[in-house]
């Protein structure tokens, strides 16, 4: 809090819609009553909580008010508030950052009303979710070192079936890819991306066993597999998607459009170094910026339609910062500890290119994660 110049800290929740102040405070059991927690940059948390209620806070340190009337809450909030200016809440003006956004409106006039200045609690949350420490990173790394062999074998997969005069599909490809996951102790949330020529120009196509297009020869294929090491409860997300051809020459057409992304991928990791190794700060929207100018660039503005990485942490989504001034606007400082993708894509006329890779910020450089970086679209054969 002092690092990012705040004065106190308010959580608020009722029946667990705040999951910022659920995992925070870790309550052995949730309340069905609303409660509220001021943290000071100086001195004891100071809880404002229903007096039915009371005992479920009973490990929780720092002073206590407690209430069960309106009246009462509404008092006892004016004493928790009475020597505080500003608080940082799960806020985000004009709804900017959905993932912080979980103080409803009413709260927010209740409290705004009593005089109180609120601000978002964006950098805090990142600091404290967000970031990936050793052990998380090191579980990383293992991760994205099984996900590029297991890439590698799932083209070679392709190949073989094809080789063969086996019929293969894109669901065939997941099926083989989660059974080498289980083989090699990971595990996922969802199914990988594995995508056909026109079905890789949306983004997030998912293939099942109903909605499944045979691979062929001459065929672009895009494969997006994420995993982290199973049985671990600090095992931290590896995220990556490479692009390849089943044939021996990649049209000129596919390696142009690959090339764009390609571009910006390198833009957006050599702008984070630049900062990172100044000892700059850098925000996530900065980089979403500095990648989309150079789709921008080649024409292709309106064909990048999503941000350009999101953070890993135990989700393949985490609650950190986004690379990202597309969907939202994120402000969020890429601290040391943060983990990120960074994935441009191109998507359409006739097939959709992204390249995927992971990179950690440390205090003064940026690693990547997850080489080799893909160069061009891989040839098969």
């Amino acid at each position: 809090m002092r690092y990012f110049g705040l004065e106190a800290w308010l959580l608020f929740d009722f029946r667990g819609r705040n999951p910022i102040a659920t995992a925070l405070t870790k309550l052995r059991q949730l309340p069905t009553r609303r409660w509220f927690c001021l943290i000071p940059t100086e001195g004891e948390p100071r809880w404002l909580v229903p007096r039915m209620e009371r005992d479920f806070f009973a490990e929780m340190p720092g002073t206590f008010i407690d209430y069960g009337s309106r009246s009462e809450l509404l008092e006892g909030l004016k004493n928790l508030l009475k020597d505080v200016r500003t608080v940082a809440a799960e806020y985000s003006p004009h709804a900017e950052l959905p993932t912080v956004s979980f103080m409803d409106a009413g709260t927010f006039e209740l409290v705004k009303g009593m005089g109180v200045e609120i601000v978002s609690s964006a950098d805090l949350v990142h600091w404290l979710f967000g970031r990936v420490d050793e052990e998380g990173l090191t579980l990383h790394r293992q991760a994205a070192t099984k996900l590029v062999k297991i890439k590698d074998e799932a083209f070679g997969f392709i190949v073989d079936r094809l080789v063969s005069g086996q019929r293969v599909t894109e669901w065939d490809v997941v099926e083989f890819i989660l059974q080498r996951f289980s083989e090699e102790g990971l595990t996922t949330d969802h199914a990988p991306i594995v995508a056909v020529m026109g079905n890789s120009v949306s983004p997030h196509y998912f293939p099942s066993p109903k909605r499944s297009v045979q691979i062929g020869w001459g065929d672009f294929v895009l494969l997006d597999i994420f995993a982290k090491v199973a049985d671990n409860p600090k095992a931290v997300y590896a995220d990556i998607t490479w692009c390849a051809y089943t044939g021996s020459t990649v049209p000129p057409r596919f390696e142009e459009q690959f090339a764009i992304v390609k571009e910006a991928r390198d833009a957006a990791v050599e702008f984070l170094k630049e900062r990172v190794e100044r000892g700059e700060p850098v925000r996530g929207f900065e980089v979403d910026d500095v990648a989309r100018k150079v789709i921008a660039l080649h024409g292709r503005t309106s064909d990048f339609i999503h941000r350009t990485g999101h953070s890993l942490g135990t989700e393949v989504h985490g609650l950190g910062v986004n690379l990202d001034n597309y969907e939202t606007h994120d402000t969020r400082l890429l601290v040391p500890g943060t983990l990120v993708t960074i994935e441009p894509g191109v998507y359409g006329p006739e097939i959709g290119t992204r390249t995927e890779i992971n990179v950690a910020i440390h205090e003064g450089h940026v690693e990547i994660t997850t080489l080799p970086l893909q160069e061009e679209i891989f040839p098969l054969l």
